[in-house]
């Protein structure tokens, strides 16, 4: 079976599995485990109790150790909307043209701090559990505060919109604080997209299908694996090499590429933009703004449809704020060349 359609088949049956999961607690009330959500492990951490969300998201933990952030390319349910999404829209040649922003991968990580780590931190700050309990059905599957308007509102604004702005898979490469988490893990991984033989000839098909945008050329070149924590093994690289020169493997094979093929590589490599002040201005204002309305409290008193909406929503705001006024001091600035 192809790879790719694999893929499909991991995510079909989570999909499966998670509608198993929620009619069984509400429809069966069979309570055997609860939600297995970043929020529950981390909620759990901070009471004491050793629920479902733990023993999930050990697994993940373990298994990135083993093959990076493979979790992400196979069985994370949102990044599978993400792609759907992308595809759908993409086929139709619809996107807006936009340059590519934030390289500066600060933002995931402090919107993991500020939406996952803050709870647990100022829980044990108050008093450090004394001992752990092991209660899997600790917290409900679905904790009711999404609405039917707030899931509408993330699915079209972490998927199209992002697309539409940022380019493929927006959300898991700016913006997801999972994917953040799971580079730090995935930083020792062991299981890399590595050339397997000499048949490279660096026509750069790998880079063309890669949606997170990696240097897989590049990183073959430089140092015979990709070693890009954005990487999700998704294979779709090793899949169009046209000769099978590349593969996931769990060792290094010492292979490097020819003389000829590293020079096609070169013109073929991703041409990465440099980070500008356009981009630092965009991040510090998101950082800036998100930062106040935590530290207000605003966020928590809010509406669940405003607070789907604040992450993307105030990048996006704060973005099409910097890009108006980029594009009118641009002007500006070529009118008084035109007067000189």
């Amino acid at each position: 079976m192809n790879t790719q359609k694999l893929r499909i088949l991991s995510r079909i049956i989570l999909v499966l599995l998670m509608a198993v999961h929620i009619i069984t607690w509400y429809v069966l009330d069979i309570h055997v485990a609860g939600s297995i959500g970043i929020e529950a492990l981390f909620s759990g951490l901070s009471r004491g109790v050793i629920n479902a969300g733990f023993v999930f998201w050990m697994l993940v933990f373990a298994s990135t150790l083993l093959f990076g952030r493979g979790f992400c390319g196979w069985f994370c349910w949102f990044g599978g909307y993400v792609e759907l999404a992308d595809w759908g829209i993409g086929k139709y040649k619809i996107k807006i043209p936009r340059w590519t922003l934030l390289y500066l991968g600060i933002i995931p990580f402090v919107a993991l701090s500020l939406k996952v780590y803050s709870a647990l931190v100022v829980n044990w700050l108050k008093g450090f559990p004394a001992t752990f309990a092991f209660r899997l059905a600790d917290v409900e599957p679905w904790g009711g505060q999404q609405t039917g308007i707030s899931i509408l509102i993330t699915l079209i604004l972490y998927g199209p919109v992002l697309f539409f702005v940022f380019g493929k898979r927006a959300w898991c490469r700016y913006l997801c604080p999972i994917g953040a988490l799971l580079k730090i893990f995935g930083s020792v991984g062991v299981g890399k997209i590595r050339l397997v033989s000499d048949g490279c000839i660096g026509c750069g098909k790998c880079n063309q299908v890669c949606d997170m945008q990696v240097d897989v050329l590049g990183e073959l070149r430089t140092h015979g694996e990709v070693r890009s924590l954005n990487c999700i093994r998704c294979l779709k690289c090793t899949d169009v090499c046209p000769n099978g020169a590349i593969a996931f493997s769990m060792r290094c094979k010492g292979i490097s590429l020819s003389a000829d093929a590293s020079t096609r590589s070169e013109q073929n490599s991703l041409k990465r933009r440099r980070i500008s002040a356009f981009d630092v201005t965009i991040v510090l204002l998101w950082l800036g703004v998100t930062l106040f309305f935590v530290l207000a409290n605003v966020s928590q008193n809010a509406p669940m449809e405003i607070k789907v909406f604040m992450t993307a929503g105030l990048l996006l705001i704060i973005y099409g704020i910097v890009w108006m006024m980029h594009k009118v001091w641009s002007r500006i600035r070529k009118r008084e060349q035109e007067i000189r």
